[in-house]
């Protein structure tokens, strides 16, 4: 997946490290409790409810018999919130009044506040337990979603004689969730091209919609289909974070990633930022800054070029886009790219995917590296160039075809081949320990 800058853990019961990319001097100087409850906590189990039991139990109902009836209910809901409809919406809650009930309605409020102009639910399985029931959602957000977003839930729902209701939805374990689900408590700042919701506390969300709102005109300069506005999540506690859709390479391990529906051409149609609480509060004001910049170039190439860009191209770019304003010597950004060099373990070769990847290993080096691949062809095409690469090297098609079509762009946009290219940028590196 694209835009995923990540943090590397270091010694002892806390993770410091840096971002991909950036340097230590971008991180907070102490460890600094999070705060977060452990996973699964703030946002309630995500597993069923133990089932009503009575003396004498009574035959268990038809299941598709309560797969039509789970139909119609959600069917309703759906419409309710959609609409706004608060007794409407209420009517589909089993008990209001439950810690499991409050969350739905505040749930509510967070998808009112967040625009939830289109919201359906695909058709519904038989149902063998109706206290774990798992729908697919498809749903739209006003002013930032072009397509249909989709998210799994897991609802709990109970027959109490006047009909089926809802007992709980919760998040499922590994699958992402819509925001109002894993936020329901979520605040929302809309700005002239942000769209910030979280939990995270105002200056937090404040501080991300001034990034955005500096960085989106700028982006759409270069790139004609990067969206208006943007919807940044900032989850305050690490339970949020895996119910929206976490990375699973661990808390903290990746700062923010990017993710969205494409359309049949392979634009993003949908595209959200995700920050995560861990790194977020690690990062100094400039690092988170860099962080979230990072992501809307991803955001602003996803929309405009359909397909799949090299990753040391990708993410190259992005920093390059992150680092441009960053009030940070280079000398200090650098570091652990020239303590490499100096020591021989600096890559030889562009980096591969493999590199690039949190999943895999420490990724530090290898992303100053595609970095510096990127200010290579910007000290030799300019920005236009940069950005003229990266569309002639976006193909539809598996990274394979991406790394093909690159060498041959190459001559054309750069007056060098792959080659001749890889050649500069070990000298480039080289440069940098002298």
């Amino acid at each position: 997946m694209p835009g995923r800058p990540v943090t590397r853990p270091g010694p002892g019961p806390c993770t410091r490290g840096v971002l991909a990319g950036l340097s230590a001097v971008l991180l907070l100087t102490g460890c600094s409790g999070s705060g977060d409850a452990p996973a699964g906590t703030a946002s309630g189990p995500s597993t069923p409810a133990p089932a009503l039991t009575s003396s004498s139990e009574p035959a268990a109902p038809d299941p598709t018999d309560v797969a039509s009836a789970v139909d119609a209910l959600l069917t309703r809901r759906e419409a309710a919130l959609v609409a706004g409809d608060a007794d409407a919406f209420a009517a589909t809650v089993l008990d209001p009044g439950t810690d499991t009930g409050r969350r739905q309605v505040s749930g509510l409020a967070a998808a009112r506040a967040l625009r939830v102009t289109r919201l359906t639910h695909d058709v519904v399985a038989p149902v063998d337990d109706p206290r774990a029931v798992d729908v697919t959602l498809r749903y739209r957000l006003a002013g930032t979603d072009r397509g249909e977003r989709t998210a799994r839930v897991r609802y709990a729902v109970v027959d109490d004689g006047p009909g089926w209701r809802v007992d709980s939805e919760l998040a499922l374990d590994g699958e992402p969730a819509p925001p109002w689900v894993a936020m329901p408590e979520l605040a929302v700042r809309r700005t002239a091209h942000a769209v910030v919701a979280g939990t995270a506390g105002a200056s937090a969300l404040d501080e991300a919609a001034r990034t955005v709102d500096r960085e989106v005109p700028v982006l759409r300069r270069g790139w004609s289909g990067t969206p208006a506005h943007v919807l940044v999540l900032v989850p305050d506690t690490v339970a949020e974070a895996a119910a929206l859709g976490a990375s699973g390479d661990g808390p903290g391990r990746v700062a923010a990633t990017t993710d969205g529906p494409l359309d049949a051409d392979g634009r993003a149609t949908a595209d959200r930022v995700l920050l995560d609480p861990q790194a977020r509060r690690r990062l100094t004001t400039v690092g988170r800054d860099v962080v979230l910049t990072h992501e809307l170039a991803h955001v602003a190439v996803r929309a405009t070029v359909p397909g799949t860009t090299p990753t040391w191209l990708s993410e190259g770019y992005a920093d390059h886009v992150g680092y441009a304003r960053a009030d940070v010597p280079r000398s200090a950004l650098l570091a652990p790219l020239v303590a490499a060099v100096r020591e021989g373990s600096a890559p030889d070769d562009l980096p591969s995917a493999t590199s690039l990847d949190p999943s895999v290993g420490d990724i530090e080096v290898a992303y100053l590296a595609a970095w510096q691949a990127a200010e290579l062809v910007v000290e030799r095409r300019g920005e236009a160039g940069l950005r003229r690469l990266v569309q002639r090297c976006t193909v539809t098609g598996p990274a394979q075809d991406a790394e093909r079509t690159c060498d041959a762009a190459m001559p054309s946009v750069l007056g060098t081949d792959r080659a001749g290219f890889t050649r500069l940028w070990r000298q480039r590196l080289a440069a940098l320990s002298r």
